[in-house]
């Protein structure tokens, strides 16, 4: 008999959920255990990219706190770091309109990795509806995750 495999997910999480599970720890809030539901779960994979890192390391040092510093390691640790391919950020440019370069390679990574993105960015409306990449709000994360 045959054992039946594991279902790995794979999630980006947007540095906005990092910031909204973050700023007040000590509320438990969902967001938070959604973050702690990421980093224990062996069925779930991190991807990110290198604009990611950046900002969650910005607004970790910028709150100065403990279960910032904590979060993040763990976060980092289970992150697998994608190199975009061009041909993806190209696709996901005509689909985002946006100054932040970042949202456009965070579509990217999701693209090439088939990674759900977790955000609270309404910038991300259109690649979500037109099906190219699959984007879920923080609180449909916890619904479906939780």
């Amino acid at each position: 008999m045959k054992k039946s495999r594991l279902a790995i997910r794979t999630f980006f999480l947007d540095t906005n959920v990092f910031i909204a599970a973050i700023k007040d720890p000590t509320r438990q809030t969902g967001t938070l255990q959604l973050l702690l539901k990421i980093i224990g779960d062996p069925g779930i994979k991190l991807v990110g990219d290198d604009l990611l890192v950046e900002e969650m390391l910005r607004y970790a040092e910028l709150l100065k706190s403990e279960t910032a510093a904590i979060l993040i390691s763990a976060l980092f640790s289970k992150m697998k770091l994608v190199r975009v391919s061009k041909n993806y950020r190209k696709i996901c440019k005509t689909y985002i309109r946006t100054p932040d370069s970042a949202d456009v390679l965070h579509a990217a990574a999701c693209l090439q990795t088939g990674a759900t993105l977790i955000t609270n960015d309404r910038h991300f409306d259109k690649i979500k509806k037109e099906g190219i990449i699959e984007v879920l709000r923080a609180s449909e994360a916890i619904k479906k995750l939780l």
